[in-house]
């Protein structure tokens, strides 16, 4: 007797049958994985691999605005959409474009839409089949202005630079993480919520790099930076400030809160397996908490001396300092006393390798929403 192929998960509901549609209807669904990170739902149909084809062989199946500028400017706002996380049944669309396939050189009119679904966060990029002649002919001049006025290569590179996300470890970056910043601090104009700042720094990085070599640094910066992203929660915001340095921003986040948190990113990189014999790789952490009305260069300076802090305490520690005890390392023209602290800042905490927590398995195992 034969045995019957196994079927998959979702054509028991009618699945396939829903991306053989699709499929025909030349339209493509991409599911958000992560931030500037898309995957497809089935396959990808025929016209986006006639159009998106390399060489004439292989379809490219990664994220087609890599080879395309108007995808590529449309994820902006589709990103942007995502971030501001609007209600399900919201989208946006890109208008219609002409993409020109390289194989054939012919021109398909393309739209692309942004959608905010119950569980899902989808772009959809579909065939425009109706007579769009006069509009396409409008198309055509405008894009051919759009090229001339601004230099698209000039363009291209000028967008590159400003990505919002570190290429190696996928974070943002340091531009993200200052204007991430600025607007969280803006955000206590209209309400006061607490705010927490981490400057994290792999320990003795430069030695562990000359020791096993440079692509097995970047390995590590990579891992570490994955073990950030799955400690935190989504409304937190994890940065690469440079090297081996990163950040993290945690809104609505206390002192207690805090503490808890940076243990739990340390012991975390600590029991991690990186693979790198008998090296241990371990980071030393310095935070803090937000004083409404302080600058953000007085906010990240306190942070940065509590890393100091860390360092200095032997590493593979966390250190925090009081955001209502300042010092004359934090500002220029020597002492100043801070203005009298809300209840839950009063008592300044001396951190150490355990900063005053009684940390068990069930620390690193919770989820981030138990912050």
């Amino acid at each position: 007797m034969t045995d019957t192929p196994e079927r998959p998960p979702y054509a028991q509901d009618g699945g396939a049958l829903g991306f053989e549609f699709l499929n025909f209807l030349e339209y493509a669904l991409l599911r958000r994985v992560e931030p500037m990170h898309y995957e497809f739902y089935g396959s990808p149909p025929e016209f986006y691999t006639r159009i998106f084809t390399s060489g004439g062989e292989t379809p490219r199946l990664d994220n087609p605005w890599d080879h395309s500028f108007m995808l590529e400017y449309f994820l902006l706002d589709a990103e942007e959409f995502f971030d501001r996380n609007p209600a399900p049944g919201e989208k946006i669309n890109s208008g219609i474009w002409l993409e020109t396939a390289e194989k054939t050189s012919e021109e398909v009119p393309l739209i692309a839409k942004a959608w905010q679904l119950r569980g899902e966060q989808v772009i959809s990029i579909q065939v425009i089949h109706e007579e769009y002649a006069e509009r396409l002919r409008i198309l055509r001049k405008a894009r051919h202005e759009l090229i001339e006025r601004r230099k698209i290569s000039s363009a291209l590179n000028t967008f590159k630079k400003k990505a919002l996300f570190d290429a190696m470890t996928k974070l943002y970056n340091k531009g993200s993480f200052m204007d991430i910043l600025q607007e969280q601090v803006d955000k206590f104009r209209t309400y006061t919520p607490t705010m927490a700042l981490f400057i994290i720094d792999v320990d003795h990085f430069k030695s562990v790099n000359d020791t096993l070599g440079h692509l097995a640094g970047d390995s590590i910066l990579i891992q570490v930076a994955d073990l950030l992203k799955g400690s935190l929660r989504k409304s937190d915001y994890p940065a690469r400030y440079g090297g081996d340095e990163f950040t993290v921003i945690a809104p609505d986040t206390n002192t207690e809160q805090s503490q808890k948190l940076a243990e739990k990113l340390r012991k975390r990189v600590l029991a991690h397996d990186f693979n790198t014999g008998n090296i241990q790789v371990s980071i030393s952490v310095g935070y803090t908490i937000y004083r409404p009305g302080e600058p953000l260069d007085s906010f990240i300076r306190r942070a940065d001396l509590a890393l100091y802090d860390a360092k200095e305490a032997g590493r593979n520690c966390s250190c925090f300092r009081d955001p209502w005890l300042i010092d004359d390392e934090e500002v220029d023209g020597g002492p100043q006393r801070a203005e009298t602290p809300p209840p839950e800042a009063t008592r300044p905490m001396d951190a150490d390798s355990g900063s005053g927590l009684d940390l068990d398995q069930d620390d690193l195992d919770d989820s981030p929403a138990d912050r």
